[in-house]
């Protein structure tokens, strides 16, 4: 018997409350490895193993779903909830509960659920309607999982016609079909299509069988007139739901139109409700045409598509909703209809506890699951042409394939042999260079492969005369000498770990190969995939657990979705390693915390009643969206002008200017204003903190003192968010009363010290990277995975109790690792951060670079009822683009093929 037959009648026991406790656990799944009909009987291992894995799925937790929509929804779903036949919903619950999901989470995902069918609208309500909204997730986070929910619920409550769009790729789009098969159809749309007699059951058919909805399309087919006529059904005739599965594309999209018009029974459309749920809806879908009344055409023919059924409702998922936000709300025209703006609701859903997603990899100060590449330039630029020559493979890469074989050993003798392992390298978006570095890859993994093969099992101090188990050793040692498996288990599990893996490309190209997971379910597959931007983008790569990624785009919405890295690791999260380059890090660290206001936006937008019309103002007014300007009006303008608010934001100046008469002007700039504020009989002054020099807190400081010191510091012209002038501007229409205003001082007890008027404090140390070309020339970025001046924790300084305590009880109570984002909502008076910082240059730490001054201002956010005040940013697009770098391609260099 194996485990995972152990843990599926574990699962279906604790599903009845069996038991709530580690003792209790472990009794439930020593009494079923006792029934007497179980053969073989599980070893002891196996019982430990499937208790702890018991264990850590019911602890895991969902926390709430945050709403905001607009005013006269009238909600019905719970009124009619004792005349709806929950089936669906309750087989795939089941089928849920069976793979692992804790009763938790699954309770959480079926009250976000109703939210979501309930804000949809009632089918059956009569006359002409369409409704719009957004689910904005988290990247690899669930939200496949949440809307084959809201699919399966959607059908109870009488949608008949479900249309699923599932990206611009066909790996993305045969992988979603793969899961709406399991999650709701039950049956193998392959078998379907191809009309086989006997179709197999799959996923939640296998829980029950009794009804199956209409798939017209398969895993190995998008949409086709033919196909559809071939089934000999017409829609309007079809008594379970339909369901179809279509790539964003304009000639499905166009045929798919022209075949409900045919074959709907007034041949001009459908009388059935419809439901549309666009994922990743903010790629494609997102019109941005100068002329309303001339949409781009995935937009046009979505919004096409909606109109043909007089009841429909649109749903976009995302993790990136920056785009979606900036859709115009009011366009409508005759023949497309309303555009995709959210305008009834939007839904911030939050992921389960056990998630690990960007705070993780960047934010955190737990150990780094990072590893920075550097000097990989000569080897591959990252600004290259499709005939740069690749033939060898780089250090670090090396490095990273020794990773992924180690943590797969390891992995096996943590009981996950059985289980998927994938490594992922994106480097190009050229497919050409994709096949050089697969090929040298799989030239590479075939060597250490036999070299595995005929020294595993050899005494260590022999095996280790060979080179490539010399250098698995040594990267043993550097990364995962601290898990608990020694060399000599590793050593022993390696032949097991490695025989087995392959290498995949995965792009456009007709001739690449196909990561197929479903056919290695029982024993896992493990493989390296390289790609470009066919896996950026919705793809799941399964059991992901090293990433090699070297890219130049720093757009918010590209950026976040190629971190394919993030999602669920668990009893592996250790051995997770990420690859990439410093200056990427900073960037994810930076949209990190940039994306968690936003969506805090949500949350605060909830209690206060306001509507997605008021998020769209708010997300087109934070500083972050300088970031994310439409790409067409890069195209087109000669200046970006965005008017930014800053209730509630920080803005720190992280680009130092490397002259020495900047470097002299800023430290005397910080230097006279202490000297003001101790003159001055309405500033109070207090030591804080811990450490050899706490900090040094001014109270009461006048909005005039703050208006100098900004006016007086020299700002790098590159860092379009500390823009003297709009600062200057905001800070004086809020008129303020009365500052905080911290001198930073190092707590490293080592800390070289220095006086300003008689109080002494520590420099604090930081690295930099000097930048001599393009919008940064003359710059010193202040690097770190957070880029960020200021420590985590420091917005905290001047709250009061009452307001530090109604931060923390936001987090439980707890004071770990709580973002500065949540002290600044309870900051009822601004605070400007002084810092002098003692750099030296990035991974040289010895190189001296000076003292350089820095600030940072954290402002609070709008009192009830007040009006916001916003101020006006600019930005030359020729100097965006050489701070922001060139558009990235959404595609990879050779064009997918379109569909049927």
């Amino acid at each position: 018997m194996s485990t995972e037959q152990l843990l599926g009648l574990a699962r279906m026991a604790m599903a009845q409350r069996a038991a709530q406790t580690p003792d209790e656990i472990i009794k439930v799944v020593r009494d079923l490895a006792a029934l007497p009909f179980l053969q073989p009987k599980p070893t002891d291992s196996e019982i430990a193993e499937a208790a702890k894995q018991i264990e850590r799925e019911f602890e895991v937790v969902l926390g709430p779903a945050h709403t905001i929509q607009a005013s006269g929804h009238k909600p019905w779903l719970k009124a009619r909830a004792h005349e709806i036949n929950f089936r669906y919903w309750r087989r795939y619950r089941d089928f849920l509960i069976a793979g692992g999901m804790s009763e938790h989470v699954v309770n959480a995902v079926a009250t976000v659920t109703d939210t979501i069918v309930d804000l949809a609208g009632d089918p059956n309500t009569e006359g002409s309607w369409s409704r719009r909204g957004l689910a904005v997730g988290h990247v690899q986070s669930g939200k496949t999982a949440n809307y084959l929910g809201v699919i399966n619920k959607a059908s109870d409550v009488g949608y008949r016609v479900i249309i699923l769009i599932a990206g611009v790729h066909s790996n993305l789009r045969s992988q979603t079909q793969e899961r709406v098969d399991f999650g709701f159809v039950g049956r193998d749309s392959d078998q379907i299509l191809s009309r086989q007699t006997n179709v197999d059951r799959v996923g939640v058919g296998e829980i029950n069988p009794g009804f199956t909805a209409t798939a017209y399309t398969s895993r190995a087919h998008d949409f086709s007139r033919a196909r559809a006529e071939s089934l000999g059904n017409p829609l309007q005739n079809n008594l379970e739901p339909v369901i179809l599965v279509i790539k964003k594309n304009p000639s499905i999209l166009n045929n798919l139109i022209d075949w409900i018009r045919g074959t709907s029974a007034s041949k001009g459309g459908l009388t059935l409700p419809m439901l549309v749920i666009d994922d990743e809806a903010d790629n494609a879908s997102v019109d941005t045409s100068k002329d309303p009344d001339a949409p781009r055409t995935i937009n046009r023919l979505i919004r096409e598509l909606l109109s043909l059924s007089t009841r429909n409702a649109y749903i976009g998922y995302t993790a990136t909703p920056f785009a979606n936000i900036f859709i115009d709300p009011d366009v409508e025209n005759e023949g497309q209809g309303k555009d995709l703006f959210p305008r009834d609701f939007i839904i911030g859903l939050e992921p389960p506890s056990n998630y690990v997603g960007a705070r993780e990899f960047f934010l955190s100060d737990e150990d780094s699951l990072t590893v920075d590449l550097t000097e990989t330039d000569e080897w591959l630029p990252v600004t290259h042409k499709i005939d740069w020559l690749v033939d060898t493979l780089h250090p670090s890469l090396t490095e990273a394939i020794d990773c992924f074989v180690l943590s797969k050993a390891i992995r096996i003798l943590r009981g996950q042999g059985s289980k998927h392992h994938s490594m992922l390298v994106n480097v190009s978006r050229f497919t050409k260079i994709q096949g050089d570095i697969a090929r040298a890859i799989a030239q590479h993994l075939m060597a250490m492969q036999l070299a595995i093969e005929n020294r595993h099992a050899l005494p260590v101090e022999m095996a280790l005369r060979d080179p490539l188990l010399r250098a698995l050793h040594a990267t043993w040692t550097k990364h995962y000498s601290n898990a608990k498996e020694n060399w000599q288990e590793i050593q022993a599990a390696l032949h097991r770990a490695a025989a087995g893996m392959s290498v995949v490309e995965v792009n456009a190209s007709r001739n690449s190969g196909k990561l197929d997971y479903g056919k290695y379910a029982d024993t896992g597959l493990n493989v390296i995939a390289v790609g470009g931007n066919s896996l950026s983008r919705g793809f799941t790569l399964e059991g992901l657990t090293v990433s090699y990624f070297l890219r130049n785009t720093q757009m918010y919405d590209t950026l976040l979705q190629m971190g394919r890295w993030f999602g669920y690791r668990d009893g592996y999260r250790d051995l997770c390693r990420l690859f990439l380059r410093p200056e990427a890090s900073d960037w994810y660290g930076f949209i990190a915390d940039a994306t968690e206001e936003l969506r805090d936006e949500i949350r605060r937008m909830e209690l206060n009643g306001l509507t997605p019309m008021d998020f769209g103002l708010a997300v087109r007014s934070h500083p972050g969206t300088l970031l994310v300007t439409a790409r067409d009006k890069m195209r087109n303008a000669e200046q970006i002008v965005r008017e930014i608010s800053l209730s509630g934001k920080l803005v720190e100046t992280s680009v130092l200017i490397a002259s020495e008469a900047a470097r002299t002007r800023n430290i005397a700039a910080v230097t006279d204003l202490v000297e003001k504020m101790m003159a001055s009989p309405d500033v109070s002054h207090d030591q804080v903190g811990e450490g050899r020099f706490p900090n040094h807190l001014f109270s009461g400081v006048s909005s005039d003192l703050i208006l100098d010191f900004v006016s007086s510091f020299g700002t790098h012209p590159g860092q379009l968010d500390v823009q003297t002038a709009p600062l200057t501007t905001f800070i004086r229409d809020r008129n303020f009363d009365g500052w905080h205003v911290v001198l930073v001082s190092s707590s490293k007890a080592d800390a070289a010290t220095a006086k300003i008027h008689g109080l002494e404090f520590g420099y604090q140390t930081r690295a930099v990277t000097p930048s001599s070309s393009g919008r940064f020339d003359n710059a010193l970025l202040v690097s770190g995975t957070k880029r960020r001046v200021a420590s985590r924790g420091l917005e905290r300084v001047g709250l009061s109790e009452t307001e530090r305590a109604a931060a923390e009880a936001t987090h439980d109570g707890s004071t770990n690792n709580i973002a500065d984002h949540v002290y600044r909502s309870h900051r009822t008076r601004p605070l400007l951060m002084l810092h002098l910082l003692q750099t030296h240059t990035q991974n040289v730490p010895h190189e001296d670079r000076g003292v350089h001054a820095a600030y940072g201002l954290s402002f609070p956010g709008l009192a009830a009822g007040a009006k916001e005040k916003l101020v006006s940013y600019t930005a030359n697009v020729i100097a965006y683009r050489e701070l922001y770098g060139a558009l990235d391609e959404e595609t990879d260099d050779e064009n997918e093929v379109d569909g049927e």
